[in-house]
């Protein structure tokens, strides 16, 4: 099945410039995140903690200068030497005098050039209006831009979780559509990955071998075994036996130093099953079989945050990312399958219990089977031909 179309701020935009509705066109960019054009070498002077602002790439013609300003999906190929930053309305024409002006949307049908006269005095009468970046979260959005079906379509869809929770397209493999600086700084100080030997690094060890024996999946693989040596069904294995018997497996492996962690992680996961049945992310009789949708579900974001950073070219990230497609859907029978696994790999790497993370997650997890938009209800998740063996 074809996802339904998309929503498409960008025609929204031009529609209103048409109509000449100021108020409609701004009450549209408060509430998206946009973004403003900077020299990739103040980019890294920002990076390096050798600048507090940076210097906005302008546009000029018949002698007038105008600051730039994008909504994702209007972005333009600005050259090798041109990056992006982003925020909020307020944020993108921060510091515009009365009489300079801003260029929205530059070069397509909703560009429309306002000076600060305007927009100051809209801004101070629609604060609330604004929405910050920190508060554009769990939004599930489908670019017109983007990958809508066939293969990287479904691989990208493995990593909606983290795209919805962020706000960001789940459906885009594009180095340009980013807020550089934000990528390259998220990707050194929340995952380690500084430079590309380091991204290339990360990706072999979410998804290089196909199967990560994580404490969390050793256990969820045991039990597999365990319950069909009994003749059982996972849900029926109680976590009393199960945790004797993974006690007794380490003994027989030379593991006994992995012993007390295990156990503790059998706890651990039957506890989070029990919550995930009462919140409707487990079936009453469901279980988690392997926590590898967490693996997978970072490795589609990190490439496409690599891609961004300049860490990898497009053909690069294109394989990883259907790489990570072809593991989720060996290892997992549904998309709701892949989605509890996903959030028991993060609730056991998390360590905070009930937290905002699991309360966070579990939105995720209902947002993607119900939102009639969802890629989850529009992509069927074994149907790829090429995964006859899956």
């Amino acid at each position: 099945m074809i996802l339904p179309p998309p929503a498409d701020v960008e025609a929204q935009l031009a529609a209103a410039r048409r109509d000449g509705d100021l108020d409609r066109y701004l009450g549209l960019l408060a509430g998206e995140e946009l973004f403003v054009p900077i020299r990739r070498l103040d980019a890294h002077r920002i990076l390096d903690e050798r600048a507090e602002t940076f210097p906005n790439v302008y546009f000029e013609t018949g002698g007038d200068e105008f600051l730039q300003v994008f909504t994702r999906g209007a972005l333009p190929d600005l050259g090798p030497d041109v990056v992006a930053m982003s925020g909020a309305l307020d944020w993108a024409v921060d510091g515009v005098g009365r009489h300079e002006r801003v260029v929205f949307n530059r070069g397509t049908r909703g560009e429309w050039r306002l000076p600060g006269a305007t927009l100051q005095p809209w801004l101070d009468a629609h604060h609330d209006d604004v929405t910050p970046l920190d508060e554009q979260v769990e939004r599930l959005i489908t670019a017109p831009y983007g990958h809508l079906d066939g293969p990287i379509a479904h691989a990208l869809a493995c990593g909606a979780h983290l795209a919805v929770l962020n706000a960001a397209p789940w459906n885009v493999l594009d180095a340009r559509r980013h807020d550089y600086v934000a990528e390259v700084r998220g990707l050194r100080d929340w995952w380690g990955v500084p430079d590309p030997p380091a991204w290339r690094a990360t990706m072999t060890e979410l998804i290089g071998d196909g199967y990560a024996l994580t404490p969390g999946n050793l256990v969820l693989m045991l039990r597999l075994r365990f319950a069909a040596e009994y003749g059982l069904s996972g849900d029926e294995f109680d976590p009393l036996t199960w945790a004797e018997l993974v006690g007794r497996w380490c003994v027989e492996n030379d593991a006994e130093d992995q012993a007390a962690e295990l156990r503790d992680t059998v706890r651990r996961v039957s506890r989070y099953e029990q919550r995930f049945r009462a919140d409707g992310l487990l079936d009453t009789d469901g279980f988690v079989t392997t926590t590898l949708a967490w693996d997978v579900g970072r490795a589609v974001n990190i490439a496409r945050w690599g891609l961004a950073a300049g860490y990898c070219d497009d053909w690069t990230a294109e394989l990883m990312v259907l790489e990570a497609g072809s593991l989720a859907r060996r290892y997992h029978q549904s998309w709701p399958d892949l989605s509890a696994g996903y959030v028991m790999g993060r609730m056991l790497q998390a360590g905070d219990e009930f937290g905002e993370w699991y309360a966070a997650a579990a939105r995720v997890h209902h947002q993607l089977l119900q939102d009639p938009s969802s890629p989850w209800l529009n992509l069927g998740f074994g149907s790829l031909s090429e995964e006859s063996d899956a």
